[in-house]
């Protein structure tokens, strides 16, 4: 277990997913400011459209007798900061294509998507709805980003734990055990046993976590579960904290019957 672990490797991914998910938020901050510096239009008389199951009554505005109004206009304009800013960021890790609106309904909700196409009107109510939208996503990012520290911090406390028991290791394989005396070998025996606990109480911590809900990029409640494989998935392991606790607790394991064999003779 020389070199590298994956819990070493890991904290590589999980700079590149801090790193995408702080640029999500600038961007949905953008996104919002220049939606905020388009004007909305009050729908002035004219007969109004009849609401739909697409088409909130909230967002519902005259019918127009031509498709590009000036309002209209300000819907093509929002689309397109909208495409600018944050569509880059929803759809980086897609393998498929998705459409400018399917992208918007998967962020912003399908009516609001569905009244940014129609072009009938940028009113102060759908201006309002993708303000409010926005804030909620926004919201979305900085648990995100609350959460990706904490699993920092727990990468950061279990790689000091592996590389202090790393360090051990090494500096206790270079000498033979056959010139240890009995207090020696009970000593190394005993250390190793205290590994053993750290390590158990460290993966037990971490199997915990998995149990913990978050949100990530849209609505609802997201385990660590299925987060963690994801920030890590261009790793060889999905959980490389259990990955390395494991595999180094099946070390001191073995370093530990190795150490006792030799006890054992010297009663």
């Amino acid at each position: 277990m020389t070199g590298s672990t994956a819990v070493h490797r890991a904290l590589e991914c999980l700079q590149a997913e801090q790193d995408a998910v702080a640029d999500r938020g600038d961007a949905f901050e953008t996104f919002k400011r220049r939606v905020q510096e388009v004007p909305a239009e009050s729908p002035i008389g004219g007969h109004r459209q009849r609401p739909t199951g697409s088409t909130p009554t909230a967002m519902a505005t005259p019918v127009q007798s031509q498709r590009s109004t000036p309002s209209g206009e300000r819907c093509i304009t929002v689309r397109a900061a909208f495409e600018e800013t944050v569509r880059p960021h929803s759809i980086a890790d897609r393998a498929d294509d998705e459409s400018l609106v399917e992208t918007i309904a998967a962020e912003l909700t399908e009516d609001i998507a569905v009244a940014l196409t129609t072009e009938t009107g940028w009113t102060p109510a759908l201006k309002t709805a993708v303000l409010e939208e926005v804030t909620t996503r926004q919201r979305e990012v900085e648990l995100l980003e609350e959460t990706l520290r904490s699993e920092r911090a727990t990468l950061e406390g279990a790689i000091e734990d592996i590389d202090d028991i790393l360090g051990w290791l090494r500096s206790t394989t270079a000498g033979s055990l056959l010139q240890c005396d009995f207090e020696t070998l009970r000593a190394k025996h005993e250390q190793l046993e205290a590994y053993r606990e750290r390590l158990d109480a460290l993966t037990t911590e971490r199997q915990a976590q998995f149990t913990e809900s978050t949100n990530r990029y849209g609505r609802g409640g997201t385990r660590h579960r299925t987060l963690i494989p994801a920030i890590y998935s261009d790793l060889d392991v999905q959980y490389p904290v259990l990955s390395s606790a494991t595999r180094l607790y099946g070390i001191c394991s073995d370093c530990q019957r190795t150490v006792r064999t030799h006890l054992t003779r010297r009663v």
